[in-house]
C-alpha cells in the first residue's frame, strides 16, 4: 500500500517500520516539551498523512511510555478518518503526565506508533428485541 504524507515541520521524521516484522510506524516529536505533573498536552507530529479510502490510521501510544518516559497517550488511542488530510489536518497527540514530576520531552523522541487497519462499515438495523441472551454486564465472564 502507497501512502501519501507532507511533512509540515522540518523536524518532522519520515514514517518508516523500524523492522521487517513491524505492523506499526513510530511518530516522533517535533517539539521540546515540558510536562507538569499529572498534567496533559497538546503536541505536533509535523506530518499529514493521507489514510486511503475504507482504511483508518490508528495511532497508538508506544509500548515503553508509562515505564521509560512516565507518558501515555491521554486519549489511548487516536483514530485518523480517510477524509483528514487537508493542508492544515497535521496529526497532534495528546500526551498526559503519569507522574508526580515534571516530565521533560525532546523533538525527536518517538512517543506513539501508528497502523493502518481496513474498515467495514456497518449498516445499521433498529429491532423491537435482541434474539441473544443477556450475559450481565461488565466482568460477566467472571474473569
Amino acid at each position: 500500500m502507497k501512502i501519501e504524507y507532507k511533512r509540515n515541520h522540518p523536524l518532522a521524521q519520515i514514517p518508516e517500520y523500524k523492522t521487517s516484522g513491524a505492523v506499526a510506524f513510530d511518530i516522533a516529536l517535533v517539539e521540546d516539551l515540558t510536562i507538569a505533573p499529572q498534567a496533559i498536552t497538546k503536541t505536533r507530529t509535523g506530518l499529514i498523512i493521507n489514510v486511503p479510502d475504507d482504511h483508518a490510521l490508528i495511532i497508538a501510544s508506544r509500548s515503553s511510555n508509562p515505564l521509560k518516559k512516565g507518558i501515555d497517550l491521554a486519549n489511548s488511542i487516536g483514530i485518523i478518518d480517510s477524509d483528514f488530510c487537508g493542508p492544515n489536518d497535521e496529526i497532534q497527540l495528546l500526551i498526559s503526565n503519569l507522574t508526580d514530576t515534571t516530565v521533560e520531552l525532546k523533538a525527536g523522541d518517538r512517543v506513539a506508533q501508528g497502523i493502518f487497519v481496513p474498515i467495514t462499515k456497518a449498516q445499521f438495523t433498529e429491532v423491537d428485541k435482541m434474539s441473544a441472551p443477556s450475559r450481565g454486564g461488565l466482568g460477566s465472564t467472571g474473569q
